[in-house]
């Protein structure tokens, strides 16, 4: 039997620090909505078998367009989610009557390759649950309202990013015992753990970017065209 990997794509967020004018997902880059580049990156893996996005109220009908113009055929559908990014994810777990894996992308995550989107699912085949993950680079301070009030040691310490994939059984454990807590959580992979499943980490992609602040998207801009950034000048110049 073939199969079923349903892919919950998080397209809900309101995007404070983006303004009011739309939602973030919706923002265009390059002629497309962010949320239409994470599906043909998504599709572009060619092993999910259905789709279920998760976008505020009003936004229903935009983000069906997208998914009938960027993954044609496939089966699909479009739900209005939760106030928070994991009530949203427990709305869009709700609809799954059957799978095998369960994979969670994040909207404003346009460029996900068809390598990373494998190499968590293998993982969470072998080991139940897994995330991409990136080690970090910066200095990480920690602080005590604006004053540096110490450095947080590095070494053991990684940037977690999307598609997070999961047995079904697991994440539904997770979400079920979760309670109260799916508000606060901050991601999938927080709530497996509490339950008692372990995460296997794998390998991120330096280029799996997030759009979280407007200016990120003419970073996503030049990554897409392949034109340069316009850099601001220099001091002097």
């Amino acid at each position: 039997m073939k199969e079923r990997i349903v892919c919950l794509v998080a397209a809900a967020g309101r995007g404070v620090r983006f303004g009011r004018e739309m939602p973030k997902s919706f923002y265009p880059v390059e002629g497309r909505p962010l949320l239409g580049w994470s599906l043909r990156a998504l599709n572009a893996w060619g092993c999910i078998s259905r789709y279920v996005v998760m976008v505020p109220a009003g936004w229903e009908a935009e983000a069906g367009k997208e998914l009938a113009a960027e993954v044609p055929g496939a089966s699909g559908e479009v739900l209005v989610g939760g106030e928070t990014r994991q009530e949203s994810v427990a709305m869009g777990l709700a609809s799954i009557s059957d799978a095998d894996l369960v994979l969670v992308h994040d909207a404003c995550r346009p460029i996900v390759s068809v390598a990373l989107i494998s190499r968590v699912v293998e993982a969470a085949r072998e080991h139940g649950a897994a995330v991409p993950a990136l080690g970090v680079t910066e200095t990480l301070g920690r602080l005590r309202d604006d004053v540096l009030e110490g450095i947080v040691p590095r070494e053991r310490v990684v940037g977690i990013q999307t598609p997070q994939a999961f047995k079904f059984d697991c994440i539904k454990k997770a979400f079920s015992a979760a309670g109260e807590a799916i508000r606060s959580a901050t991601d999938e992979s927080s709530l497996v753990l509490s339950a008692g499943f372990p995460v296997k980490v794998v390998e991120g992609e330096v280029w799996n970017i997030k759009v979280t602040v407007k200016e990120d998207l003419e970073i996503m801009g030049s990554f897409l065209s392949g034109r340069k950034l316009a850099l601001p000048p220099c001091a002097g110049d």
